[in-house]
């Protein structure tokens, strides 16, 4: 394999693993919240009434969340923005993550029933 090649492949993967949702971002790493705005995840689910909380979850008020389903492939495409976005009402439960529906809570890696995010 010539270097060329070589440089162009790891440049390539180090592209495609630097992606990260506003969870698991390191502060001050190359999405600093400092630095930039926080922009609202790609929309998904039917109808597009979800927004995405990680690579395979997709969830909303009307909806639930989806995780792993047809539903939740667009929130793929997230991984290869450039910008931080961010998901959900208010912070809940103790991994970092936030309300995406009534009485659930999400990360970028899964959801928990937490009564935190009851709706009142």
């Amino acid at each position: 394999m010539s270097y060329n090649m070589l440089a162009f492949c790891l440049v390539w993967l180090l592209a495609l693993s630097s992606a990260c949702y506003i969870q698991n971002c390191p502060i001050g790493g190359k999405r600093s919240l400092l630095d930039m705005e926080v922009r609202k995840c790609i929309s998904c689910g039917p109808r597009n009434r979800g927004h995405c909380f990680g690579p395979n979850i997709c969830c909303g008020e009307e909806l639930g969340c989806y995780l792993g389903t047809a539903e939740t492939m667009r929130c793929q495409e997230e991984n290869f923005l450039p910008t931080p976005c961010e998901s959900g009402r208010k912070p809940c439960g103790n991994s970092g993550g936030t309300c995406a529906a009534s009485g659930i809570c999400c990360n970028n890696e899964g959801c928990t029933v937490d009564s935190a995010c009851d709706q009142e």
